[in-house]
């Protein structure tokens, strides 16, 4: 499919031989991107683009701004990574790609109505008064019926409640840190990522200090005028 599609065989290959990814200029086909950047990556950048690019057709600035914000959380979440153990930069970087589809899904079901609950302080809970269910469930569904890695749809359904991720408490723990840290490193009325007691608990249990974390911001800062030249919509 993606070979059908030259605006995402664009994408990719751009990504692929970013130096973000450290592959610069020798990737040349899909089948060579997906040996280097691994399945989920790429599947990850061409589920989250593709579905959030439908949404951009409206032109709403709230999509272009939800689709940074995703991008942002990833970048911070993977260079959080890299002072974890255990934890996979590329699997932290897709989950936090992703970690916001649900809001997407809610989007297309409904545009008007959830664009009236957007901003709202207690997202969570009006999503469900509205819907059901909140945008971390919509999107861990979406994920499962797309067939992602069950660790990266488990990431994003709990991202919220890290604690709750079971097996994939760590991943899930570092995609809820790096939105937590999103909000004030890139603030943006559509974030929905709120420092808790929990989360500065993990950042204990991480051993993530203040030097580790300026040097995550530094770094995060940079990489996203990169990001922004590649995933842009």
């Amino acid at each position: 499919i993606i070979k059908h599609d030259q605006s995402i065989t664009e994408r990719i290959l751009r990504v692929a031989n970013s130096p973000y990814f450290g592959h610069s200029g020798k990737i040349v086909s899909i089948e060579q991107a997906v040996m280097f950047l691994g399945y989920d990556l790429v599947k990850g950048i061409c589920l989250g683009a593709t579905t959030f690019k439908l949404l951009d057709k409206t032109k709403l600035s709230n999509v272009s701004n939800l689709w940074k914000h995703s991008y942002e959380v990833a970048i911070i979440a993977a260079n959080l990574a890299d002072h974890i153990s255990n934890v996979d930069r590329a699997v932290t970087f897709v989950s936090g790609l992703l970690h916001d589809i649900g809001r997407v899904v809610f989007l297309c079901i409904d545009k008007e109505q959830y664009l009236n609950l957007i901003y709202n302080e207690d997202l969570l809970s009006k999503e469900r008064s509205v819907f059901g269910i909140d945008h971390t469930i919509a999107g861990e569904e979406f994920l499962k019926s797309a067939n992602l890695n069950e660790e990266i749809v488990v990431a994003v359904g709990c991202h919220h409640r890290p604690s709750t991720a079971g097996t994939f408490k760590e991943t899930a723990s570092v995609v809820a840190i790096a939105e937590g840290l999103s909000r004030m490193y890139f603030p943006r009325f559509e974030d929905d990522g709120y420092w808790s007691d929990e989360l500065e608990a993990v950042l204990l249990e991480f051993r993530l200090d203040e030097e580790k974390l300026n040097r995550t911001k530094e770094q995060s800062l940079a990489e996203a005028l990169e990001m922004d030249a590649l995933l842009t919509l």
